[in-house]
C-alpha cells in the first residue's frame, strides 16, 4: 500500500474544484460549523459557494497547534464516555442533525465537502472541541484497502504541516454515502482525540493505542454507534474496519497469508499513522465493557494524579521508586496499582499471582487500585514491591542464621538476645513492620514471611525495646506478633539440646532467658524497657505472663541465683600486704603506749600467730559475706518485681518503699563489714611493719626496742 510522496498531495482535482491546499477562489463567506446547521444551497450558472474560515483552517498547512491535554489513554477514554453519558439526549440530536446535514450535501452533490463541513460540529459533539485547529485534513488517492490514515504530529505526508493529519482516500470514498464518510470522519477523529489527549506517538509507544484499534478505540467508538441508534438507525459503518457495501475496495481474496504478511511488515514500519484497513478485526463489545469497568470506571474514585501519562515503577537494580511514562509500560489491563499516599505505584499483574491474598484483597476492591494503609512507612511499602517482585526484601537474613549456627544455638523460635553490634541491621525490627503490614493490608502471605524469618535467625544484635515498641505502638497489636513477644521474652539458649523449643524452659541452659536480661541491673536496655511496660498495657500484661511462665519454671526462686561453686578465695597474692610496707621512718600508731612489754618480740610472733589463724579467717568470712549480700541485694530486687507485679500501683508503691528501707539496712550492713575488713588489714600490715623492723635494725630480744623510740 503506497501512501504517494508529499508532492501528489498538492492539489487534487474534484471536477472544477481543488482540494489540498488553502488557494480556494472565494466570493464570500459561508456560516461556520459552530452556528446552527443551515446550509445554502448551490445557486444557478453553476455556481459553487466556497468553504468556510473552518474548512480553511483544517487545510492550512502552516498553521500550528501543539495541544497535549496530558491525560493517559484510559482517562482519556473516561472522559469522552462519561461527557457523552452525561449529556446523552442532547449529543444524540446533535449527532442526528450533523447526520442530516451530510446527506443534504450528498444530495447537492457536495461529497468529498462533508468532512469539511461536518468536522468542528462533530468536534464539539463528540470530543469536546478539542481537536479545534490540532488537525489538518486532506485527500488523497491511498488505493482500496484503506478508508484513509492519521498520522501523529509533524510526521504526516506533507512536510510543512506541523499538526496531526487525517487523510481520507479518494479511492475509497468516491463513491460512499454521506453516512459512510461520517463513520469514517468520524473513525479517524478518534484516533486524533486520542493524540490530541495523550501527546504525539514515538515509535517505543505504538503498543499504547492511540492510532490502535484496541479497547480504547472500541470503547469510544462502540459508545458513538449507540449514541447514533437514538434517534435513527444506528451508524452501522462505523467500525473498526470500512466494511459497508457501498465503499468499494478489494475482495478478501486480496489478503493472501502471504499478502497479509507485507501488510503487517509495512505497518510495524510506519509506527507513526494509523492502518485502517478493512480487514481490521477488533475486540468484541463485551471486552470491551468489561475492560471498561475494570480500567476506566475506577478513575473517577481516585486522585486526579492517576490520570497524568506518568506512573511510578519499582526498580529492582536500584531498589528504588522511579517515575515512567504509562506508554512504555504494560497495559492497564494486565497491571495493578497501589496508591501509597495518593500516588499511583504500577506493578505488573503476573507479580502477583504468586501471592493469593494479595490477589484476593485486590478482588475484594472491586479494582485494580488498591489503597495503601496511611500507617505503612516508604521503606516498608518498597521493600513489599521488593517482595512482589523477587519473593525476599532486605536485609539478607542469611548472615544472621549463620553467624548462630557458629555459636550453636537453635536456629526454631524467636533469637537469643547476644550483645548489640555496632554495625548491626535492624532485621527483626524489619520484619515486624513487614508483618504489620500484611496485618494492615490483610496480606497474609507477608505476615507469615515475616514471622518465619523473624523465627529463623537465631540470635539477636539489635535492639531488642525498638523490637517491642514497634510490636505494641498504635492501636492493639496483631495476635500473632504479640505470640511472638512472648515466646521471645522466656526464649533461653540450650544449646546441648538440638530438639530446644521456646516452651521447654530448663534451668541447665546456659545463659538465663530474654525477659532476665531485659530486667538484669547490667542491661542497657533495662531502663528503656520499663518505660515501654510503663506505656503500654498489652506489653505490660504479656510481660507478666512471660514472668509467670519463668516462674514456674523456677527461674524466679532463691535457689536459682544461689552460686553453683563455692566463692573463690583469696589468693596468696591478694592477702599479701608486703607491697604496702609502713614507711621505716613512721611510727606505728598501734604500737605507742606498749613500752612495758616484757618481751616484745614474742609478742610480734603470737600476734602473727594469732592473726593467721584468726584473722585471716575472719576477712575470708567477711569477703565470703560481703559477696553474698551484694548477690541477695541485686536478687532481691529482681524478686521483689517479679513478686508484686500483679499488685494494685498504690499497695506496690508501699511495699517498694519497704523494700528500699531494707535494702539500705543491707547497704549499712556490708559497710559496716567493710569497716572491719580495713581495720583488721591495718593491723596485720602494723604488725608485719614492726616485725620487720626489729629484724633489720637485730635489736636485743630483751632490750629497749620500743625504749629507744620513745
Amino acid at each position: 500500500m503506497t501512501l504517494g510522496s508529499p508532492d501528489q498531495f498538492a492539489l487534487l482535482p474534484y471536477g472544477d474544484r481543488f482540494f489540498g491546499g488553502a488557494a480556494l477562489a472565494r466570493s464570500r463567506s459561508y456560516p461556520s460549523d459552530s452556528e446552527s446547521d443551515l446550509y445554502i444551497p448551490f445557486e444557478p450558472n453553476d455556481y459553487r459557494p466556497p468553504l468556510s474560515s473552518v474548512a480553511v483552517r483544517l487545510q492550512d498547512p502552516f498553521l500550528r497547534c501543539d495541544r497535549n491535554l496530558g491525560w493517559n489513554i484510559d482517562w482519556a477514554v473516561a472522559f469522552i464516555v462519561d461527557r457523552l453519558e452525561q449529556n446523552w439526549a442532547d449529543a444524540a440530536e446533535k449527532l442526528k442533525n450533523i447526520r442530516i446535514r451530510a446527506a443534504t450535501l450528498e444530495r447537492d452533490g457536495l461529497v468529498q465537502e462533508i468532512p469539511y463541513r461536518i468536522f468542528n460540529k462533530l468536534d464539539e459533539v463528540l470530543f469536546a472541541g478539542h481537536l479545534k485547529n490540532a488537525v489538518f485534513l486532506d485527500f488523497h488517492t491511498l488505493g482500496t484497502d484503506v478508508s484513509g490514515a492519521t498520522y501523529t504530529h509533524r510526521l504526516g505526508p506533507n512536510p510543512e504541516v506541523k499538526r496531526i493529519s487525517i487523510v481520507l482516500n479518494l479511492d475509497a470514498l468516491e463513491y460512499a454515502k454521506a453516512k459512510d464518510i461520517v463513520a469514517v470522519l468520524i473513525h479517524h477523529m478518534i484516533h486524533a482525540y486520542l493524540l490530541v489527549a495523550c501527546g504525539a506517538q514515538k515509535e517505543d509507544e505504538v503498543d499504547y493505542g492511540r492510532l490502535d484499534h484496541g479497547v480504547h478505540f472500541g470503547k469510544i467508538m462502540f459508545t458513538i454507534k449507540k449514541l447514533s441508534a437514538v434517534h435513527g438507525r444506528e451508524l452501522s459503518p462505523l467500525n473498526y474496519g470500512h466494511g459497508s457495501s457501498n465503499v468499494r475496495y478489494v475482495a478478501e481474496e486480496h489478503y493472501s497469508p502471504r499478502r497479509r504478511e507485507v501488510i503487517e511488515r509495512e505497518d510495524r514500519e510506519r509506527w507513526y499513522c494509523s492502518h485502517c484497513h478493512s480487514i481490521v478485526q477488533g475486540p468484541s463489545e463485551s471486552e470491551v465493557q468489561k475492560w471498561y469497568g475494570k480500567v476506566c470506571k475506577p478513575l473517577f474514585d481516585q486522585p486526579k494524579c492517576v490520570r497524568e501519562p506518568e506512573v511510578q515503577t519499582y526498580n529492582e537494580r536500584r531498589h528504588e521508586l522511579e517515575t515512567r511514562r504509562r506508554a512504555r509500560l504494560r497495559p492497564s489491563a494486565k497491571s495493578v496499582e497501589f496508591m501509597y499516599k495518593d500516588k499511583p505505584v504500577l506493578v505488573d499483574g503476573d507479580k502477583i499471582e504468586e501471592f493469593l491474598s494479595v490477589v484476593r484483597a485486590f478482588e475484594k476492591a472491586g479494582s485494580r487500585f488498591l489503597k495503601v494503609h496511611k500507617e505503612v512507612s516508604e521503606d516498608t511499602f518498597v521493600r513489599f514491591l521488593e517482595f512482589l517482585h523477587t519473593g525476599s526484601y532486605r536485609p539478607d537474613p542469611r548472615p544472621f542464621a549463620a553467624a548462630a549456627a557458629g555459636l550453636g544455638i537453635e536456629r526454631r523460635g524467636p533469637p537469643i538476645i547476644k550483645p548489640q553490634a555496632t554495625a548491626s541491621e535492624a532485621c527483626v525490627l524489619t520484619d515486624v513492620k513487614f508483618a504489620k503490614l500484611g496485618t494492615l493490608m490483610g496480606f497474609e502471605d507477608c505476615k507469615s514471611y515475616a514471622l518465619d524469618r523473624m523465627n529463623a535467625y537465631g540470635i539477636l544484635n539489635e535492639d531488642p525495646v525498638a523490637v517491642f515498641n514497634e510490636i505494641y505502638k498504635g492501636y492493639e497489636p496483631d495476635s500473632d506478633l504479640k505470640d511472638w513477644a512472648r515466646k521471645f521474652l522466656v526464649r533461653a539458649p540450650n544449646t546441648s539440646n538440638p530438639e530446644y523449643h521456646t516452651s521447654s524452659i530448663s534451668l541447665t541452659t546456659i545463659e538465663p532467658p530474654n525477659l532476665i536480661k531485659l530486667e538484669s541491673q547490667q542491661s542497657s536496655h533495662r531502663m528503656r524497657f520499663l518505660d515501654a511496660i510503663e506505656s503500654s498495657g498489652a506489653l505490660e500484661n504479656d510481660v507478666n505472663k512471660a514472668r509467670a511462665e519463668l516462674k514456674a519454671a523456677g527461674w524466679y526462686s532463691w535457689s536459682t541465683f544461689l552460686p553453683h561453686e563455692p566463692p573463690r578465695l583469696l589468693t596468696e597474692r591478694s592477702m599479701s600486704y608486703s607491697a604496702h610496707p609502713l614507711a621505716l621512718g613512721r611510727r606505728s600508731p598501734l604500737l605507742l603506749g606498749r613500752a612495758s612489754t616484757p618481751d616484745p618480740w614474742r609478742s610480734v610472733h603470737d600476734l602473727t600467730n594469732q592473726l593467721s589463724s584468726l584473722d585471716i579467717d575472719r576477712l575470708h568470712d567477711l569477703e565470703r559475706e560481703k559477696e553474698r549480700d551484694r548477690e541477695r541485694v541485686e536478687k532481691l530486687r529482681d524478686y521483689e518485681r517479679a513478686k508484686y507485679s500483679d499488685i494494685e500501683h498504690e499497695k506496690l508503691r508501699k511495699l517498694r518503699r519497704e523494700k528500699e528501707w531494707e535494702l539500705e539496712r543491707e547497704k549499712d550492713k556490708v559497710r559496716r563489714l567493710e569497716r572491719e575488713k580495713e581495720k583488721v588489714k591495718e593491723t596485720h600490715a602494723q604488725l608485719q611493719a614492726t616485725a620487720a623492723i626489729e629484724a633489720l635494725f637485730g635489736r636485743s630480744r630483751h632490750g629497749g626496742f620500743v625504749g629507744d623510740y620513745e
